[in-house]
């Protein structure tokens, strides 16, 4: 049996493009170059795929200006041989004043359900804050809903953490969450 996976990663200015045309095999790749910005730029990426069906595929690259500020990003996706899979993806960016900011989420579905999350988080030189959204969906339907922020107010030293959770049973109405 012949199985074709097609790939296309694209991270700043560089393009990386799969296709093997095998029903197992890995394949890497990775590349750096100066970019007009006084920096530089990488990417790398990587794929396999196993005779069972099972396999993955990522990508991840940075780019710098030369006056110390750096971007990148990366994602990954997976196959299970039962079907589940998940995906995740992020990016980020740095000054030299260091100030941070990521973003990123993930997904991923199996035998017993779903789940996705996304946060955040930044940093500057007043203090770090940040978020966090979950969500579960059971097979028989009952879910979790759960967003967490924080913060941190390093002219103060005053900070806080809130957390809520909703979670609904299969006909949609809110129930006592585990741990509640």
């Amino acid at each position: 049996m012949n199985f074709k996976f097609t790939s296309i990663f694209i991270i700043g200015s560089l393009c990386l493009i799969l296709n093997t045309s095998y029903a197992q095999g890995r394949f890497k790749a990775k590349g750096t170059k100066a970019n007009a910005n006084g920096g530089v730029t990488s990417a790398r990426g990587g794929a396999a795929k196993n005779k069972n069906g099972g396999g993955f595929a990522r990508a991840r690259g940075t780019t710098t200006n030369g006056q110390g500020q750096v971007a990148g990003g990366g994602a990954t996706a997976v196959k299970g041989l039962n079907g589940g899979g998940g995906v995740r993806g992020g990016s980020f960016t740095a000054d030299n004043s260091g100030n941070v900011n990521y973003q990123g989420g993930a997904a991923a579905t199996g035998t017993n359900g779903t789940a996705a999350t996304t946060g955040s988080f930044s940093r500057s030189q007043n203090g770090v804050g940040g978020s966090r959204s979950s969500t579960a969906t059971a097979n028989n339907g009952s879910t979790y809903q759960g967003d967490t922020q924080y913060n941190y107010d390093s002219t103060t030293g005053q900070g806080n953490v809130e957390h809520t959770q909703t979670c609904y049973d299969t006909k949609n109405n809110p129930i006592s969450c585990p741990n509640d």
